[in-house]
C-alpha cells in the first residue's frame, strides 16, 4: 500500500513519524506534564489529609464527629464514589455512599489508584483505616485505551503533522524547477530536437519542455514547467473540445505501455490548427509502476494538409471523370436518334422506295437535319472542357421552333411506323415564326421526349402540341408530348427526371433504355431558363411539358397550324456556292492515301488549279522547299515522316507558305497543336467540299461568284406495293437463296422449341435458342431478328417472365413475316405493318457520282476494291485476324472518302471482330462486304468487270 504512493505522500509519512517520536521522547524524559499522576496524587492528598482528622477524633474518642466530613466529600467529590471507617478488626463504623458494593478486598490489600486506604492511629496505637473508593482514572478496555491522553496526543499531532507536511510539500515542490535535475548539457541536447519534448508527472503536470515544443507555444520553457497539460489549446480534428481521457499519455500512465504514431491537434498562438504525430513512453518507477511520461510530438501539419489536398485533388479528379463517363453516356444515348435516321433514310434511298423526286428530297432534307444535330452531339463529345466545367454552354439565336420540331418529327417518323404508332405535329392556336433559343439544345429535348414517349407506347400515338402563353412576362412557348402509353405513377413522376432512373425496373427490362433521356433534357431546359415536367395516369399515357422563354416577340410574325404546314411543304433546294479561283495559283496536296489526293486534286481541278501530288511528309519537303507553291494541303499522319515534322521543316527552312493541316483528328485543342507546329489553319476529314474552297479561295485570293442548284440524286423506281414480306438482305446472292430457305424452315422448328422452353420455364434452354437466333438470323440477312432476339436472351438470363414472353411474341410476328428469296408469300400473312420490304437489292453507288470529274477516282477505287477484297477473303481463310483488321481499317475510310458510304459500317464492324478474334461475326460481315463489292456499280451506271477471286 505505502508503495502506491507519491514521492509527497512519502515525505510527509516521515516528518509526522518523526514529529510523534519527538513528542514520545519528551513525555519520557518528563518534559511533559502527567495528568494521571497528578490526579492520583490529588486524591492521596485526600485521603491523608481525612485520616488525620480521623485519626485527632479517635484519639478524643470522638470518630462520630467524622461522619458528616465523609458525607461532604463524596457528594462533592464525583470522583469519590464511597469512603469508609474499618477498624483492625475489619468492621465499618461509619461509611458515605455504597461501600461495601464498592470496595473489594484483595489478597495483597494494597491501595490502588481506585482503592486508597491510609491508616488511622489512636496514640502509638492503630485503630483503624480510612477507606476510599474513587472512579477510574481511564477508563479499562479499548476505550480506556482510546481515549488515554497519550493515545489522542499522539494520534492528533501524527495526523495534523502529516496533513500539514503534505500541503505545505505541494506548494514547496511547485515552486521548485524539478528540470535543474537535469545536467545542462542533456538540456542542450533535447533542445536541439526539431521535434517537441514533454515530461508529464503522474498528475500530467509538466515538469520538462524542450525548446521546439516551447518556441511553438510561445512561451518560455521554463514557464511551462508545473502547469497541467490539459491547459494547453489542444483540440479535435474540426476544432472542438479535446477529450483528454483519450489522450495517448494518459492511456501510457493508465496502462504503462509505450502508444505511439497517435495523432492529437494543438492550436497554435496565432489561432492556426496544428496537427502532431505523438509518441508516449511511460517512466516506470522502482516498484514497475508508471511514475509518469515522456511524450514527444512531431509537427506534421504540412505533411497533413498536403494529404488533405491529394485527396482534394484525387476526389475533384474522380468527379471530373464521373462527369466524363456521365457525359459520353448520355451522349452515345442521344446519337441513336439522329444516327437512326440517317441510316433509315439511307436504306430508304438505298433500295429505291421513294415514290418520285420530291419524296426523295425529303429524305435528304431529313438526313441533312439529322447529320447536322448528330455533329452537334459529336462537338459536345469531344468538348472535354464542358464536361470539366460540370455543365454544357447554351447559346440564344433566332431559330424557328416549329422546323426543328418538324424536323425531328420527320427523323423519327420512322420508329413510328415501324411499331404501328401515329405521330402528330399540331399548333395550338399561333406560335410566333421565330423564337431565341438554342436550337440545337432544343432538338435534342424534343428527340428525347418524343423519342421516350414512342418507346413506351405501344399503341395509339403521340401527338407534339406547340402553344404560345403570351400572359405571362416574358412570353414563354410550350411544348407538350402526350403519348397513350404505359403512363407512370404519381410517385414516380419526379424520379424519372435522376440520371439512371426509370419509374418501374421491370420497364427498363421490357423497354431496355439507361433512363438519361429526361435527366438530359432537364437539365438541358434548365441550363436555357426552362423546364421540363411531367403529368401521367398509369395505364392512360404521359403528357411531358417543355416550356421555354421566347425572347423579345417584337416583329416577330405569330402563324397558325396552316401557314406553318405550308412554310414547312415550300422546300427550297439546296444550293451549291460557286466559287472563281486564280488558275495560275499552284497547291501541293500531301496525304498517304491515294483517294483522298485525287478527290482532292479533282475538286480543285476543276478550277483549273496546277495540283501536285506527295505520297509523304518527306516527299512534301522536298517538292515544297523552292517556295513554288501557292497553298499546301498537308495530312498529319503519314508514314516516312508525318504532317507535323514535315509542317516544322519546312517552317525551319523558312518557307512561309501557307500550310492547311488536313486530319481526322477533330478533338478540342487539335487545333492548336497543329498550329504550333507552323499550319496556318485546320481543316477535318471527311473533308467538307464548300469548307475546303472557302479555305481554299482565302489564301490564293478566290471569291464567290454565286449559287446554282445541285443537279437531283438519281431515284430509282418504286417498289411493288406488297410490303408485308420480309426478305433476306443477301436474297440477291443467288447462291444464298438455298441458306435463307433452310433458315426460314428452321427457324419455325426453333420457335417452336423456344415456345416450349417458355412454357416449361427453363430459362437456360431459352436463353441458348435466342442466343442462337441472335446470331443466325444476322448472318442470313435477316437483321430485324437481331434485336428482339437479344432481348429476350437478356430476358431469359434475368428470369424476367413478362419481358420474355413480349418477346417471344415479337418473334413469332417477325417469324411469320420473313420470305424465301423471289417469294413474296410468307408463312402467315398479315396486314402490312411495316415499311415495303425490299424485293431485290440495288446496286451500291458513289454519293460523288453526279460530278462526272470524280468518276474515274470512283472507277479506280472500284478496281482497287476487287483487288482487296481478295485480300480479305484471303486473309479471313487463312485466319489471320491482324491483317483482317487491318484491310478492314483501310476499307472504312477509303470507302467513305470516295462516296462509297455502305462499306463504312461493315468495315467498322469487321474491324471490331477482328480485334477481338470473333471469328463467327468475321465471316458474317466478310460476306455482307462481298455483296456490296458485287452491287458496287461504276458512274456510268454498269457494275464494272473485276478479276477472278481468289476467295472460296
Amino acid at each position: 500500500m505505502i508503495r502506491k504512493l507519491g514521492a509527497k505522500a512519502h515525505i510527509a509519512v516521515g516528518l509526522a513519524f518523526l514529529v510523534v517520536s519527538i513528542i514520545l521522547a519528551a513525555g519520557f524524559l518528563g518534559l511533559i506534564p502527567d495528568r494521571a499522576g497528578a490526579v492520583r496524587d490529588s486524591r492521596i492528598a485526600l485521603a491523608e489529609a481525612i485520616a488525620v482528622s480521623a485519626a485527632e477524633l479517635s484519639a478524643r474518642d470522638q470518630t462520630e464527629w467524622l461522619a458528616p466530613t465523609l458525607r461532604l466529600v463524596v457528594k462533592r467529590n464525583s470522583d469519590v464514589l464511597s469512603a469508609a471507617l474499618r477498624t483492625e478488626e475489619g468492621a465499618i463504623v461509619m461509611q458515605a455512599g455504597p461501600h461495601a458494593a464498592n470496595w473489594t478486598l484483595g489478597p495483597a490489600d494494597l491501595s490502588t489508584e481506585t482503592q486508597l486506604h491510609v491508616p488511622i492511629l489512636a496514640g502509638s496505637e492503630r485503630w483503624g483505616r480510612l477507606e476510599l473508593r474513587f472512579r477510574p482514572i481511564t477508563p479499562t478496555g479499548l476505550a480506556g485505551w482510546v481515549n488515554n491522553p497519550w493515545v489522542k496526543l499522539v494520534a492528533f499531532i501524527f495526523l495534523s503533522a502529516l496533513f500539514v507536511f503534505y500541503f505545505y510539500l505541494g506548494k514547496v515542490l511547485r515552486h521548485l524547477d524539478p528540470s535543474g535535475a537535469v545536467p545542462d548539457r542533456v538540456r542542450s541536447a533535447l533542445d536541439t530536437l526539431t521535434e517537441g519534448l514533454l515530461v508529464l508527472d503522474r498528475k500530467q503536470t509538466v515538469v520538462l519542455a524542450n525548446r521546439a515544443f516551447a518556441e511553438f507555444i510561445g512561451a518560455p520553457a521554463g514557464e511551462l514547467i508545473g502547469k497541467q497539460v490539459k491547459t494547453l489549446a489542444w483540440a479535435s480534428r474540426d476544432g472542438g473540445p479535446f477529450d483528454l481521457d483519450a489522450a495517448p499519455w494518459t492511456a501510457a500512465l493508465r496502462d504503462g505501455e509505450v502508444h505511439a504514431n497517435h495523432t492529437v491537434h494543438l492550436r497554435a498562438p496565432d489561432g492556426s490548427l496544428h496537427t502532431f504525430q505523438v509518441n508516449c513512453a511511460p517512466i516506470l518507477t522502482g516498484g514497475r509502476q508508471p511514475g509518469g511520461v515522456l511524450v514527444s510530438l512531431d509537427d506534421i501539419t504540412s505533411i497533413e494538409q498536403n494529404s488533405i489536398e491529394l485527396e482534394k485533388a484525387k476526389d475533384a479528379a474522380d468527379a471530373a471523370n464521373r462527369a466524363k463517363s456521365d457525359f459520353l453516356a448520355n451522349m452515345s444515348h442521344e446519337i441513336r436518334t439522329p444516327m437512326n435516321a440517317i441510316l433509315g433514310f439511307t436504306e430508304i434511298l438505298r433500295r429505291g422506295y421513294s415514290r418520285d423526286g420530291a419524296d426523295a428530297a425529303r429524305h435528304l432534307q431529313t438526313i441533312h437535319a439529322s447529320g447536322t444535330h448528330l455533329l452537334a452531339l459529336i462537338n459536345d463529345i469531344l468538348d472535354l472542357s464542358k464536361v470539366e466545367s460540370g455543365r454544357l454552354e447554351v447559346e440564344s439565336i433566332a431559330c424557328a421552333p416549329y422546323a426543328l420540331a418538324h424536323q425531328v418529327v420527320q427523323a423519327i417518323g420512322v420508329r413510328a411506323q415501324e411499331k404501328g404508332l401515329r405521330l402528330e405535329l399540331v399548333v395550338d392556336g399561333r406560335i410566333p415564326e421565330t423564337i431565341h433559343s438554342d436550337p440545337a439544345r432544343l432538338r435534342q429535348i424534343l428527340t428525347n421526349l418524343i423519342g421516350n414517349a414512342l418507346k413506351f407506347t405501344t399503341h395509339g400515338g403521340v401527338t407534339v402540341t406547340l402553344a404560345l402563353d403570351a400572359q405571362t412576362e416574358p412570353a414563354r412557348l410550350r411544348i407538350d408530348v402526350r403519348d397513350t402509353g404505359i403512363g407512370i405513377a404519381p410517385d414516380k413522376v419526379e424520379q424519372i427526371f435522376d440520371p439512371f432512373v426509370q419509374a418501374d425496373s421491370s420497364v427498363n427490362r421490357r423497354f431496355g433504355g439507361t433512363g438519361l433521356g429526361l435527366a438530359i433534357s432537364r437539365r438541358l431546359a434548365r441550363a436555357m431558363g426552362g423546364e421540363v415536367s411531367a403529368t401521367s395516369v398509369p395505364g392512360e399515357g404521359s403528357t411531358f411539358s417543355i416550356v421555354l422563354a421566347t425572347g423579345p416577340l417584337e416583329g416577330v410574325r405569330l402563324l397558325d397550324d396552316a401557314s406553318l404546314r405550308a412554310r414547312m411543304a415550300d422546300d427550297t433546294p439546296v444550293q451549291d456556292t460557286r466559287w472563281v479561283l486564280p488558275a495560275s495559283a499552284r497547291i501541293l496536296v500531301v496525304d498517304d492515301g491515294a483517294e483522298n489526293r485525287e478527290l482532292v486534286a479533282t475538286v480543285l481541278g476543276e478550277f483549273g488549279l496546277a495540283i501536285d501530288e506527295a505520297e509523304n511528309g518527306q516527299v512534301a519537303v522536298d517538292r515544297a522547299q523552292d517556295g513554288r507553291y501557292d497553298l499546301i494541303l498537308m495530312d498529319m499522319q503519314m508514314p516516312v515522316m508525318d504532317g507535323y515534322t514535315a509542317t516544322r521543316n519546312l517552317r525551319a527552312a523558312g518557307l512561309s507558305t501557307p500550310i492547311v493541316a488536313l486530319t481526322a483528328n477533330a478533338m478540342q485543342g487539335y487545333e492548336q497543336e497543329v498550329i504550333a507546329a507552323g499550319c496556318t489553319a485546320y481543316l477535318t476529314k471527311p473533308v467538307d467540299i464548300d469548307a475546303l474552297l472557302a479555305t481554299v479561295a482565302s489564301f490564293i485570293g478566290g471569291h464567290r461568284e454565286g449559287s446554282a442548284p445541285l443537279p437531283a440524286a438519281a431515284t430509282p423506281p418504286p417498289p411493288p406495293a406488297d410490303t408485308a414480306p420480309i426478305q433476306s438482305r443477301l436474297a440477291t446472292q443467288t447462291r444464298m437463296h438455298a441458306v435463307i430457305g433452310k433458315f426460314i424452315r428452321r427457324l419455325h422448328e426453333r420457335m417452336a422449341e423456344i415456345d416450349a422452353a417458355l412454357a416449361a420455364a427453363d430459362d437456360n434452354t431459352l436463353a441458348e435458342l435466342a442466343h442462337w437466333l441472335k446470331g443466325a438470323g444476322g448472318t442470313v440477312g435477316f437483321d430485324v431478328l437481331t434485336e428482339p432476339a437479344t432481348e429476350l436472351e437478356a430476358a431469359a438470363r434475368r428470369h424476367d417472365r413478362d419481358a420474355a414472353t413480349h418477346w417471344v411474341s415479337e418473334l413469332h410476328d417477325i417469324a411469320e413475316r420473313l420470305a424465301e428469296p423471289g417469294s413474296t408469300k410468307t408463312c402467315a400473312p398479315r396486314p402490312p405493318r411495316r415499311a415495303p420490304a425490299a424485293p431485290r437489292a440495288e446496286p451500291v453507288r458513289s454519293r460523288l457520282a453526279a460530278n462526272p470529274r470524280l468518276h474515274p477516282v470512283i472507277g479506280k477505287f472500284i478496281r482497287r476494291m476487287h483487288e482487296q477484297l481478295n485480300c480479305i477473303l484471303a486473309a479471313q481463310q487463312a485466319g489471320d485476324l491482324a491483317e483482317l483488321a487491318s484491310l478492314a481499317h483501310w476499307l472504312k475510310g477509303a470507302g467513305g472518302t470516295v462516296g462509297f458510304d455502305a462499306f463504312t459500317e461493315p468495315a467498322a464492324d469487321l474491324e471490331a471482330a477482328a480485334r477481338v478474334a470473333d471469328a463467327a461475326a468475321c465471316a458474317r460481315l466478310v460476306a455482307t462486304i462481298e455483296d456490296l463489292v458485287a452491287r458496287m456499280q461504276a458512274p456510268d451506271g454498269n457494275t464494272a468487270p473485276h478479276p477472278a477471286s481468289t476467295g472460296k
